[in-house]
């Protein structure tokens, strides 16, 4: 499925968007000008006789990039070896080394076969004129179509298989590079599919309970076993459900063991009965957020959930009538439908796969030396003329790209002048107000009946050296023992009483000014007003009473941590590459690239180096950033709630606040060394990453 969302605030632009959108998809211009294709999709460039050929292509550089990410290869292997015979076995944006054996013909042939209104669907929500924006539809595209051209097309149902399937696929690490703890190890099973909302609403509530929560069973025997660093489970629903679990950070000499682990604790799981608090708590979470709809894109995330089933099913209101789903999976529950679906959908269920992702050192080397050699054979192959037509056409596709678009060109492109602008801008002011003895800021509006609250602590009051580990307390905070939970009865109690509980740390500029950089560590949550008193009671259990020195439970965190840590660095170079560059010009460009840049990175990573030996030095430097930072002197709290929710709030929050330390709240001088830096660093991409910048100190002074 192909989505295609617009969406504006302003009825000029949102029709605006709506021609340039519904003209390129169903009248796109690459039906009269091949050189679109090329330049989009892929195609062969030779700069000179004597050079060599070369694939370009923004799409084809694009999914190298997007392939340089292990998860994304994993994920394509999974789709390919659990659908070897529909849609859903190949990449949608194209597999890199299969892209130039599309041809331009057979490229039109699959647009003119998909895309038809006869094969899709049409959402609009909103405050809008329905009759006009129907009318401007049907007017200007799908009356242009006659409906017996095209018909909605339909995915077949993969049959399933007699056994479960064992595959192994490489994915590439850079030469020298070590190979131990890199593979990745994944059980899949397909069961069932889009007719039966219950069936994947039940699906998802497995994969929490006994794979993602801090406590599931099926994490914690892994992790006892050492059976990889990281472990994640999720249901894909779309046509077919696909329930994938996967360990990161493993080794291949493991694949039995793994899956002799998840067997094991998926047929314990079946007898003897699921945690009846873990569900709950998913329950009650997913309840929240569903009620809440809390999501400044409201609209796109009804027509996100709409559209799987409309497209699979015919009904677009299965999604949005969740709460039929809920009572049927919770009446279901009662009878043992969980424990009965972990043995008919994983445990007696063949259309399986356990998959191995191996890290193959030097194997983009091989592909682009096997490339190179295909590209060398063909121009062999090419007499004179043809070479000096292909010249040609690199030439002249090159100018192509370059030159300007003529002013009949750019006149096409729809605009709005200053009078089709709204001067009027909706602001939201803040209610100052003291609550014993700390500042408040209530924003007083409708808000669904939820307390919503962010407790905001200025990190300035933190030496520099110890900026880093308040990124760590991030990964800490919420999933250790405390003096009066477990760690896992604290998530499920956290989950049974809250919408959210989280912590992050974020940066200001006080009027765009570096030189003022507001750095604050956020704890938000949010709940029902009865629950509020419960929501500051977990907030000061959490602040307060966190069992850092819980040694065996310090290491499975940060182990995990360094794991995610390092996919993300994988998967996000771009990212990776700004931040750093920031760092070089901007304060609040170094403290970003401290505690959630490359620095961070190695910081984590020189910590697990010698895990037993830095110890104490973790505990003693966490627990004095929480002793520092959770301070009432040192907090400025917010929250969203009408008058009655405030009430709540208040008394709650004045019995929380009566119990935080007064403490002086000096803030530091962290005085950051800039200066710029030609630096590179490398990795396993397909793609190379570049930035190059400049830092204007008053840009947004001069109005830039």
């Amino acid at each position: 499925m192909t989505f295609y969302p617009v969406a504006s605030m302003n009825e000029k632009d949102y029709f605006n968007l709506m021609g340039v959108y519904l003209d390129a998809v169903f009248f796109p211009l690459m039906y009269e000008d091949e050189r679109i294709f090329k330049q989009e999709g892929w195609h062969r460039e030779l700069e000179s006789k004597e050079s060599d050929i070369v694939y370009k292509g923004v799409v084809y550089n694009e999914m190298k990039g997007a392939f340089s990410s292990p998860q994304r290869e994993l994920g394509y292997q999974i789709d390919k070896a659990l659908f070897p015979d529909n849609g859903y076995g190949y990449s949608s944006g194209g597999y890199p080394v299969n892209m130039p054996k599309l041809s331009y013909e057979d490229f039109l042939a699959f647009h003119k076969a998909n895309y038809h209104p006869a094969n899709s669907c049409v959402y609009i929500y909103g405050d809008a004129d329905i009759k006009k924006e129907l009318e401007f539809i049907d007017k200007e595209y799908l009356s242009k179509f006659d409906a017996k051209d095209g018909a909605k097309k339909e995915i077949a149902k993969q049959k399933a298989f007699d056994k479960m399937k064992e595959v192994t696929a490489p994915y590439s690490v850079m030469e020298g590079m070590p190979t131990e703890d890199q593979t990745f190890l994944t059980l899949s099973w397909v069961y069932g599919d889009k007719t039966d909302p219950a069936l994947a609403m039940a699906l998802d509530i497995l994969a929490d309970v006994l794979v993602e929560q801090e406590s599931a069973p099926i994490r914690t025997a892994l992790q006892d076993s050492l059976v990889g660093k990281d472990v994640y489970a999720y249901n894909s629903a779309d046509n077919q459900n696909t329930f994938v679990l996967t360990v990161e950070n493993a080794n291949t000499k493991d694949k039995e063991k793994f899956k002799e682990i998840v067997l094991q604790i998926l047929k314990e799981q079946s007898e003897k009965g699921i945690d009846r608090d873990a569900i709950e708590a998913y329950i009650n979470r997913m309840e929240f957020n569903m009620r809440e709809g809390d999501d400044s894109q409201k609209g796109l995330m009804h027509s996100y959930r709409s559209f799987a089933d409309w497209m699979f099913t015919g009904d677009p209101f299965v999604a949005l009538e969740w709460e039929k789903t809920l009572t049927k999976v919770r009446s279901l529950i009662n009878e043992n439908y969980l424990e009965n679906l972990i043995k008919e959908a994983l445990l007696n269920n063949n259309h399986a796969l356990l998959l191995t992702l191996e890290p193959k050192p030097g194997l983009e080397k091989e592909i682009m030396e096997k490339t190179a050699q295909e590209l060398a054979d063909y121009k062999k192959s090419l007499t004179e003329e043809q070479l000096d037509a292909l010249v040609k056409e690199t030439k002249e596709l090159i100018e192509y790209q370059q030159r300007e678009d003529s002013a009949e060109a750019l006149a096409t492109i729809p605009k709005l002048s200053r009078e089709d602008l709204n001067p009027n801008v909706d602001w939201y002011e803040a209610t100052k107000k003291d609550a014993a003895g700390t500042e408040v800021l209530h924003y007083n509006t409708f808000a669904n009946g939820v307390v919503y609250a962010n407790l905001m602590f200025n990190v300035k009051v933190l030496p520099k050296e110890l900026l880093p580990y308040a990124s760590l307390m991030n990964s800490l905070l919420g999933k250790m023992d405390t003096e009066n939970y477990k760690f896992g009865d604290l998530e499920k109690t956290i989950k049974k009483n809250t919408g959210t509980f989280y912590t992050n740390i974020s940066t200001y500029k006080e009027n765009y000014d570096d030189n003022k950089l507001v750095a604050k560590f956020t704890l938000a949550s949010k709940a029902l007003p009865e629950k509020t008193d419960k929501m500051f009671e977990l907030i000061s259990e959490v602040l307060f009473k966190t069992k850092f020195a819980d040694k065996d439970r310090l290491k499975v965190i940060l182990t995990r941590l360094q794991s995610r840590l390092e996919s993300s660095v994988k998967n996000n170079g771009l990212n990776y590459a700004f931040t750093r560059t920031f760092s070089y010009y901007s304060n609040e460009g170094m403290f970003n690239e401290l505690t959630d840049g490359f620095e961070y990175y190695w910081f984590i990573n020189d910590l697990m180096k010698d895990f037993d030996g830095n110890y104490d030095k973790i505990v003693a430097n966490v627990t004095k950033t929480a002793e520092l930072l959770f301070n009432k002197n040192n907090l400025i709290t917010g929250t969203t709630c009408d008058e009655e929710g405030y009430k709540a709030f208040s008394n709650a929050y004045t019995a929380f606040v009566g119990h935080l330390p007064a403490n002086d709240a000096t803030a530091q001088e962290w005085n950051f060394e800039l200066k710029p830096k030609n630096e590179g660093f490398m990795s396993a991409s397909k793609v190379q990453y570049v930035v190059k910048a400049y830092y204007f100190e008053n840009w947004f002074c001069l109005g830039w």
